[in-house]
């Protein structure tokens, strides 16, 4: 005997009223599907100028993920200016929300004769603290945690910490510096209470005028995340960034076992740098992932197309006359990151709408010969907006 409670025989239903409501809700339904997730349909075969424009449309997901010839006159002229710079690394252009350029230049190892590509991994270094802040402001918009919560709350042994803001934090205006760096720890959460208890005062909390770069503020940051999320940092950066995002970003632990990792140079081809891991290790949400150029963009367009946090205008909001906040520094019309490891060195440069962005990630990193001045003259030659 059938078990009908599993497989009902027969569901009496009265079928024309169930007509009015089913045929409908199927049309919204794959209406939803065309507009919503074009990056993930893959229906009748496209003919040669669709699958063009789709390779350059800054939308999609795999045109992110793939080599992009130099496309027009401007396409060409960065190909060869960025080759003329001797840079290392590889190159993602977007104008006008239209990829027209993404290749890798050098050797991404030159021992084992690898080069650079599309799909290259990088050190992405202090660039990492824009995505802490995501997940900062995506706990803020889940109502468990405010701009103004103060860091007392959390860590109330660090100096100044009941004046000491999130925002403060976020834009780097706390006041502290971390005076010593530990050479190990048991876990994140300890690397951040070593941190806690090893900073001073610089500055009052709040001012723009008393800001400096000090990445004790992310590392708090990460810390405050722990607590709040009941979870190691790493478990909730993944989860929110591979698992929900796509975004493919590599820890520490993984970067020397992917098949496209790079290898980090200095002053000249024949000088390879390593890093001791305790470098990665103290860099709790600071800087210590790898990603590549295609996915870095989606990462910001995420933002700016408010799919990862609702309101980006709040998240990048500043301290004038500071610039920075949010892993970002907000200048006139365009936005800029910017991060130093050893042998690494991320440039960004983006339009105030995410459409225009030059992304150079470069796996050669020598203080006399930045790339970051080559992402500004890019943007600016490609916008016309002064950099």
């Amino acid at each position: 005997m059938q078990r009908v409670d599993l497989f009902p025989a027969s569901v009496p239903t009265n079928w024309t009223r169930f007509r009015s409501w089913l045929l409908p809700a199927v049309g919204l339904v794959l209406i939803a599907l065309v507009v919503v997730l074009p990056s993930q349909l893959s229906s009748a075969p496209l003919n040669d100028q669709d699958q063009v424009e789709i390779n350059h449309n800054a939308d999609y997901y795999q045109s992110l993920n793939q080599s992009v010839a130099p496309e027009g006159q401007l396409g060409k002229s960065f190909d060869q200016e960025i080759s003329d710079a001797d840079f290392r690394g590889t190159a993602l252009i977007v104008h006008h929300n239209r990829v027209i350029l993404q290749k890798g230049y050098g050797y991404a190892n030159d021992k084992k004769g690898e080069r650079n590509q599309a799909g290259s991994f990088f050190q992405i270094a202090s660039v990492q603290k824009g995505l802490t802040a995501a997940l900062v402001v995506r706990t803020i918009e889940a109502g468990k945690l405010s701009y103004q919560t103060k860091l007392s709350d959390y860590y109330p042994q660090v100096p100044n910490a009941s004046k000491i803001t999130i925002r403060d934090l976020l834009t780097m205006t706390s006041g502290l510096r971390q005076v010593k760096q530990p050479r190990s720890f048991e876990s994140e959460a300890d690397n951040v209470n070593y941190s806690a208890n090893h900073v001073e005062v610089i500055s009052q909390p709040g001012d723009g005028h008393g800001w400096t770069y000090q990445a004790v503020n992310y590392r708090l940051l990460a810390g405050i995340l722990m607590k709040i999320h009941r979870q190691s940092f790493d478990q909730l950066f993944y989860q929110t960034f591979n698992d929900d995002y796509h975004l493919q970003i590599a820890s520490y632990k993984q970067f020397g076992k992917l098949a496209h990792m790079t290898q980090g140079y200095g002053d000249g081809d024949d000088n390879p740098v390593g890093t001791e891991t305790v470098e990665y290790e103290r860099e709790t949400g600071t800087g210590n992932v790898a990603m590549t150029t295609g996915m870095l963009y989606r990462f910001y367009r995420l933002i700016f197309d408010q799919r990862l946090v609702k309101h980006p205008n709040q998240m990048w909001q500043n301290v004038p006359p500071a610039t920075y906040a949010s892993g970002v520094y907000q200048l006139n019309n365009f936005k800029t990151a910017h991060g130093i490891f050893t042998g690494y060195e991320p440039s960004v440069v983006l339009s105030e709408d995410g459409k225009d962005a030059v992304i150079l990630l470069s796996n050669q990193y020598n203080q006399d010969h930045t790339f970051e001045g080559l992402s500004r003259r890019l943007f600016q030659e490609m916008t016309n907006i002064p950099t």
